[in-house]
C-alpha cells in the first residue's frame, strides 16, 4: 500500500488542490449577479424613497392640484377619489392609502400609509392633523413596531392638530375635537375631544353635505 506521504502528497497541498481546481463563478457571472442585487435595491429601496421624497418636498410645496395629485397617484400609489383635494405642505408615506370621493384634507397633514388607511366620502381633516398607523411597543426589550390599519368613516370631521393613532376606526359622520388625541374607537355620529378623547355629545344624523374645496393658489380664498 503507497501512503500519500510516499507520493509527496501532504494535506496542505491536497486542500490547496481542492480549492485551486473547484469551480469559481466566472467574472461575467459574478458581474450579472452584483447588478441584480443592486436593481433589487433600486427597486424596493431606493425608488421608494426618492418617490415620496419628490413628493413630499417638491410636488406637495411647489406644484398645483393637477400635478400634485397625478404624482401621487402615479408614484406613490395613492388612490385619491373624484373631487378629494390633498392641500400644499402635507406629508404623504406608504403605498397603502385610499381617499373617497369629496374629501378635503388641508395643509399639514401627516397621512402614514405603511399600513392601510382608509378615508371615506365627504371627510373633512384640518390643519396640521396627524394620523398614524405604526408604533412601538414600549415594553418589548427590541422596541417592535406594531402596526395597525385605520379607517375614517364618511362624513367624519377631524378638528385641527388632532392625532389619530393606530388602529382607530373613526366612524360614518364623527366629529374629533381639535387637539384631541384619539386611542380608540369613535362611534358613529358622536363628537369627541380630549386627551384622551372622551364623548361628548351626539351629532345629527341628517347630513347632506358634498364637500369640494380647491381654494385658489392653496390660499383659503374660494
Amino acid at each position: 500500500m503507497i501512503s500519500r506521504a510516499s507520493c509527496g502528497v501532504t494535506k496542505r497541498s491536497l486542500r490547496r488542490w481542492c480549492v485551486s481546481n473547484v469551480a469559481k463563478p466566472s467574472l461575467v457571472t459574478r458581474a450579472v449577479e452584483r447588478l441584480r442585487r443592486v436593481w433589487r435595491y433600486l427597486r424596493w429601496r431606493f425608488k421608494p424613497a426618492l418617490c415620496f421624497y419628490l413628493g413630499n418636498h417638491l410636488f406637495m410645496n411647489w406644484m398645483p392640484y393637477g400635478i400634485r395629485h397625478w404624482f401621487l397617484r402615479r408614484f406613490c400609489m395613492v388612490q385619491i377619489g373624484p373631487d378629494s383635494s390633498i392641500a400644499m405642505g402635507c406629508f404623504v408615506t406608504g403605498y397603502h392609502i385610499e381617499i373617497g370621493s369629496n374629501t378635503v384634507i388641508n395643509r399639514y397633514t401627516y397621512l402614514d400609509g405603511r399600513v392601510p388607511l382608509k378615508i371615506g366620502n365627504n371627510v373633512n381633516i384640518s390643519h396640521y392633523t396627524l394620523i398614524q398607523t405604526l408604533t412601538h411597543d414600549p415594553q418589548n426589550p427590541d422596541f417592535v413596531c406594531l402596526c395597525k390599519p385605520v379607517i375614517i368613516g364618511d362624513h367624519a370631521w377631524i378638528g385641527a392638530r388632532a392625532i389619530i393613532c393606530p388602529g382607530v376606526t373613526v366612524g360614518e359622520g364623527a366629529v374629533v375635537g381639535a387637539g384631541a388625541v384619539v386611542t380608540r374607537d369613535v362611534a358613529p355620529y358622536t363628537i369627541v375631544g380630549g386627551n384622551p378623547a372622551r364623548y361628548i355629545k351626539d351629532r345629527t344624523r341628517d347630513l347632506r353635505y358634498r364637500s369640494r374645496y380647491f381654494p385658489f393658489f392653496d390660499t383659503d380664498i374660494q
